[in-house]
Formats: C-alpha cells, sequence, structure tokens
C-alpha cells in the first residue's frame, strides 16, 4: 500500500499528489491546509502549531508539542502501522533547512526498514536507495545528484555523463553532485548502504 503524507513546507506541487485506489492519505498538521479535497484524507496528525487550530475532521491525532519527534515521523509511523510499503513524502523539504534534513534523515531511517520512500517537490524528486539499484527512465536533460548519509559502499553509475563503479561515498564528500542525464537509462547502486538521489526536472540548469 502507499501512503502520501503532506507536511507544511513552501515545495508543494499539486500535480504529484495522486491519490489511487487503496491509497492513503495522511496530512501532517500545515500540510492539512495544502489539501483541496479534504474529503480524500484518511487521517490529520500533528501539534498543530503550524496549521494554527485543530481542524474539524474525522480522524484528528493531537500530539503534544513538547515530543521527540517531528509531526512527519509520527505521521509516517501512523502509515507503517496501517500497512504502508511505499511512503510518498509532499511538501516536506522546503522552508526550514533544518526540518527538511530531519525529514531526509527520516527517508534514510525508512529506507534501511525495506520501506520504498520518496519525497516529491516543486521542481525535484528524492529518492532512496538501499543495498539495491535504482532505474531512472532516459531523459534528454536534467541533473542528479547522489548523497550518502554516512558510509555507502560499491556505488555505481551508469547511463548518466560522469559513470563510476564501486566506489565509497561518505557524509564527508559530494562527489555525486550535479550529475547530468544523457538519454540514457540511469542506473544508480549501492552493495551496502544508504544513497539519497536527488532528480531535478528537465527545466533545471542551476550551478553551484
Amino acid at each position: 500500500m502507499t501512503a502520501h503524507i503532506v507536511g507544511a513546507a513552501d515545495d508543494f506541487c499539486a500535480r504529484k499528489l495522486v491519490k489511487k485506489d487503496g491509497d492513503l492519505l495522511i496530512a501532517a498538521d500545515g500540510g492539512y491546509g495544502k489539501i483541496a479535497d479534504k474529503s480524500l484524507i484518511d487521517a490529520v496528525i500533528g501539534d498543530f502549531d503550524s496549521l494554527g487550530y485543530v481542524p474539524d475532521a474525522g480522524n484528528v491525532i493531537k500530539l503534544r508539542r513538547e515530543k521527540d519527534e517531528t509531526d512527519t515521523d509520527f505521521a509516517a509511523e501512523y502509515a507503517v502501522a496501517k500497512g504502508a510499503d511505499e511512503i510518498v513524502f509532499h511538501a516536506c523539504l522546503g522552508g526550514k533547512t533544518d526540518h527538511a534534513l530531519a525529514n531526509l534523515q527520516l527517508g534514510t531511517r525508512l529506507a534501511r526498514r525495506g520501506i520504498k520512500t520518496t519525497f516529491a517537490s516543486a521542481g525535484y524528486d528524492v529518492y532512496f536507495v538501499c543495498d539495491g539499484c535504482l532505474k531512472l527512465p532516459a531523459r534528454k536533460s536534467g541533473r542528479v545528484s547522489v548523497f550518502s548519509p554516512d558510509v555507502t559502499v560499491g556505488v555505481t553509475v551508469k547511463g548518466l555523463k560522469y559513470e563510476v563503479g564501486g566506489v565509497t561515498l561518505t557524509n564527508e564528500v559530494a562527489l555525486g553532485v550535479s550529475n547530468e542525464f544523457v538519454g540514457k537509462e540511469a542506473e544508480i547502486s549501492a552493495e551496502k548502504g544508504v544513497l539519497t538521489v536527488f532528480v531535478y526536472e528537465e527545466t533545471d540548469d542551476i550551478r553551484s
């Protein structure tokens, strides 16, 4: 089952939120205000500091404001408890950098547990690879950046402008930043560990 979790950040892309039959839709705090059709929402979870009020909805789980986990963490655990083996996060990376980092750490934890995890954002998507391979459809242009949250062994990149085989990535180097599509299907794999893969839309040409 796929669960969609909508957060309160400013990178929401409405066209990427497609709830299919059998999917679960969870609003995490301020994410409630981003969902146009409230009837599609299966649960609303949060301490409601960002939304500013407790919504009058069918399934509201109100959290304490003083807690160790974020509202998005709680929403993800709720989704897993309901049987989700895939989670797509929306509006979870824009805005506050510290919250974005916390959510990427959450993505890493979920990937290690075997949960297929994606962050769908305006202009880009983020995927996670854990001891496996991610295949990306062929595109004529667009950027791809690959990072390790700690240490990832046996990293191989094929089908992009810059290919590597069997290297080790750590969280102290940016070897995988700003690769490029060249019209081929791309494969990004890790023998052991997690990779965080940013895939930008074809119109993006930002460099640093």
